[in-house]
């Protein structure tokens, strides 16, 4: 990737009108590097913080594919309880089904986040913390504000699924996007090839 950067960059004049075109090319090569390296960073961290990480991996999918806005909180060494505004308790061991009734559109659930506790959906429709930082390059919508301030006040690892269907992680008070595709969705599994 490198080197098609570069060969890229040695190719730009001044004087050239497609340097636009090149540039952007530039830009995509790098988003896909970075959704690339996302991907395998939260397959890697899914399997960390939680067993359940293939029915995680699969409610993402299939969330995502329907365009089901989700936010979920994966608790890991700091207890997350103090910082937020507990929702309705629900004690249940983690299923794609079940997340994907959480969050369906017709849900009185769906509203806030999801609270995963030691392999077990602990409650649902909780308040998270915003952060207070400023996006000046776009608008940023509440689940993305609250997955950024609860990553700035824990090590919880927080799994942003927007209502168009773009998925995100957060971590250390930085959202990241990944990748949620079939091939993805196979490479988060662990079903290489």
């Amino acid at each position: 990737m490198k080197k098609k950067v570069n060969d890229n960059i040695s190719k730009l004049d001044q004087h050239d009108i497609h340097i636009i075109d090149r540039v952007q090319k530039i830009s995509r090569e790098l988003l896909e590097i970075e959704m690339t390296a996302s991907t395998y960073l939260l397959n890697r961290l899914l399997s960390k913080y939680t067993k359940s990480n293939n029915e995680l991996s699969l409610a993402i999918h299939k969330l995502s594919s329907h365009r089901h806005g989700a936010l979920m909180v994966i608790e890991a060494n700091d207890p997350v309880s103090p910082l937020i505004k507990e929702g309705i308790p629900i004690n249940a061991v983690i299923t794609s089904q079940l997340l994907e009734s959480i969050f369906h559109p017709g849900s009185t659930l769906r509203n806030g986040a999801v609270l995963i506790v030691d392999d077990f959906i602990a409650s649902a429709s909780n308040v998270l913390p915003l952060t207070e930082k400023i996006f000046w390059d776009r608008t940023a919508d509440i689940r993305e504000l609250s997955a950024i301030g609860l990553s700035e006040l824990s090590d919880a690892l927080i799994i942003l699924i927007t209502d168009n269907g773009s998925t995100y992680f957060s971590l250390a008070g930085n959202l990241f996007p990944f990748r949620n595709s079939n091939r993805a969705l196979r490479l988060m599994m662990g079903i290489w090839g």
